[in-house]
C-alpha cells in the first residue's frame, strides 16, 4: 500500500505555478540586467568625464606658463621691438617668451599654441638663434611639437579659444590678422578651453575659462 501511494502521488508544481516563476525569474533578469548596464554606462561616463577634466586642466596649465612668459622681441631695426604675441586668432596664437633678457643667459624660444585640423590643440616650439647685441632670430625647423588636449570643441560651438584684450580691458579683435599696433597693445589673453571625447560627442565635455596676463609687457610699458 506504501509504494502505491507513492507511485500514485501526483504533487508538485502546476502549469501555472511554472509560468508564474518564469515570468518573475524574467522580471528579476531584466532587473538585473538594467542595473548593470546602467552602472556600466555612469563608470563610462564619470571615466570619461576625469579623462576631460585632467587634460583641459592640463592643457590650462601649459596655456598659461607660456602667456604668462610673453615678452616683446628687441630687434635691431626698425627700433620698437616685435610684439609679444606675433600672430593671433580666434584659435591660434605665436609668442615670444624669455625672462629677464638683458640680465640673464637663458635664450628665448618662440612658442606657436593652435588648434589643428583634427581639433588638437598643439604646443610647437621653436629655438632661438644669438646674434650680438643680445638679439634673437628663431629657427625654422621647429625643436619640439606635443599635443596639449586632444579633442577641442569645435569652434562655433561657444567662445573662441582665444581672445585679446588691451590694458584699458578693451577687446582686440582678430577677425581680420590684427595689425602690429594692436598686437602690441595686448596684455591679457582670455583662454576658453573646452575639451571633449570626440569631435561628435560633446556628452561629458569639459570647460575651463582663464585670464591670463603678460607681466613681461605689462612692465615694458605695454599697460599699468
Amino acid at each position: 500500500m506504501r509504494w502505491r501511494t507513492i507511485r500514485t502521488d501526483q504533487t508538485g508544481l502546476s502549469l501555472v505555478e511554472l509560468l508564474v516563476s518564469v515570468v518573475l525569474l524574467g522580471v528579476c533578469l531584466v532587473m538585473i540586467s538594467g542595473l548593470y548596464v546602467s552602472a556600466t554606462r555612469t563608470l563610462g561616463s564619470a571615466t570619461a568625464l576625469g579623462t576631460s577634466t585632467r587634460e583641459a586642466s592640463n592643457g590650462m596649465n601649459a596655456i598659461a606658463r607660456s602667456i604668462r612668459a610673453a615678452t616683446a622681441n628687441p630687434v635691431a631695426s626698425p627700433a620698437l621691438a616685435d610684439p609679444a604675441i606675433s600672430e593671433a586668432s580666434n584659435e591660434s596664437l605665436t609668442l615670444y617668451a624669455y625672462v629677464n633678457l638683458g640680465f640673464s643667459t637663458q635664450q628665448p624660444v618662440k612658442i606657436r599654441l593652435a588648434v589643428d585640423a583634427e581639433r588638437r590643440l598643439v604646443e610647437t616650439r621653436w629655438a632661438s638663434i644669438p646674434h650680438s647685441g643680445g638679439l634673437f632670430t628663431f629657427e625654422t625647423t621647429a625643436l619640439s611639437s606635443r599635443i596639449l588636449a586632444q579633442t577641442v570643441s569645435p569652434s562655433g560651438s561657444g567662445l573662441p579659444l582665444f581672445s585679446f584684450a588691451d590694458s584699458a580691458g578693451v577687446v582686440v579683435p582678430v577677425d581680420v590678422a590684427p595689425t602690429p599696433v594692436q598686437l602690441r597693445s595686448i596684455v591679457t589673453v582670455t583662454v576658453t578651453l573646452t575639451v571633449q571625447a570626440s569631435a561628435t560627442d560633446a556628452r561629458n565635455a569639459v570647460t575651463l575659462s582663464n585670464t591670463v596676463g603678460m607681466p613681461n609687457v605689462r612692465l615694458a610699458g605695454g599697460g599699468p
